[in-house]
């Protein structure tokens, strides 16, 4: 063996880090990474979207009245739900053959998307021409013209009322009818992530009910969201009303004495008709206590026969109350 050549232990060390490498490398399953967008992790919760939510109250209530002149065995609109989602998501939900409003809020660069619920828009059909409140079938049915145009009326009602609500409450531009898709994966312009608000509205005609969809994209709010998370207090008497029904309130006012302090003893030894001597003169201050918190300061003293208290001081806990 004198001629042969060993691996120096450098070798040894570099042969033993490369074994198994190149079957590790070949085995493992490639990994496709992307950038993280912190912006994904923005949302905007529509439970705090107030000015939204009375846009919508206030939707309802104006088109429902005028809707029951083209439907007249409507019985009610409800709000059901306000969720975010993927538009992806939205969309799968929508059903064939759709009808779908396309809305321009103009002065926020942006659109919006009213969904009928197919189901709904026969059942409507179905009702004014004296049919039953129930859809008939719809598989791979394409609406006649006569049913566009029922959709069409019915869709302007809604978006007139809508953009009335809108502009009132919220007052950054209007809301105008852009036309009408029936094909929902066109909604997917940008991004199959991107986020909307969909409000659920609740259509209720003889017992059927059938869904309405306003669907807000995010960005589209984006400029308002500040705006939308405010109520607006400058609408109605409520602060008013909330007031008057505070003031009815009936509250505990207490005057608190001198604080003696006295001995088990004579304590015990205390019997009717016991006078119990204070440190204080009736004229020094006293203070007075409201629901347990010291709210003036007073002198004790009598008025009209009954034992009273004169308030000197105001303490600083005492709400300040504008005219």
């Amino acid at each position: 063996m004198a001629g042969e050549e060993f691996l120096s232990q450098e070798e040894i060390d570099m042969l033993l880090q490369s074994l198994g490498k190149e079957e590790t490398e070949e085995g493992k399953p490639q990994v496709e990474y992307r950038p993280f967008d912190i912006g994904e992790l923005e949302r905007i919760s529509p439970t705090r979207l107030i000015k939204l939510e009375q846009v919508i109250n206030r939707w309802i209530s104006s088109a429902t009245a005028e809707l029951r002149g083209m439907i007249f065995n409507l019985d009610a609109i409800s709000l059901t739900d306000i969720k975010t989602e993927r538009i992806s998501d939205f969309v799968l939900k929508i059903p064939l053959p759709a009808a779908i409003a396309l809305l321009n809020a103009e002065a926020l660069g942006g659109r919006m998307y009213l969904v009928i619920d197919t189901r709904l828009i026969y059942t409507i059909v179905s009702v004014i021409f004296g049919g039953p409140a129930q859809p008939y079938k719809v598989e791979g049915k394409s609406f006649t013209k006569l049913e566009l145009r029922i959709v069409r009326n019915f869709l302007d009602i809604l978006v007139k009322h809508l953009n009335t609500a809108w502009t009132e409450v919220v007052r950054e531009g209007e809301i105008t009818f852009a036309g009408i898709e029936e094909n929902p994966r066109r909604l997917i312009t940008v991004s199959r992530n991107e986020i909307v608000i969909v409000v659920t509205l609740t259509v209720e005609i003889e017992g059927f009910k059938g869904s309405i969809y306003f669907a807000i994209p995010m960005k589209t709010i984006e400029p308002i969201k500040e705006a939308l998370r405010t109520a607006d207090t400058e609408e109605g008497d409520f602060r008013e009303v909330i007031l008057s029904s505070v003031m009815t309130i009936p509250v505990k006012v207490e005057a608190v004495l001198p604080i003696l302090t006295m001995k088990v003893r004579e304590v015990l030894d205390l019997k009717e008709g016991d006078f119990i001597p204070l440190d204080r003169r009736s004229t020094e201050e006293v203070v007075l206590k409201v629901s347990g918190l010291p709210m003036f300061k007073g002198i004790l003293g009598e008025s009209s026969g009954r034992k009273a208290v004169k308030i000197e001081e105001i303490t600083d806990l005492l709400p300040r109350v504008e005219e």
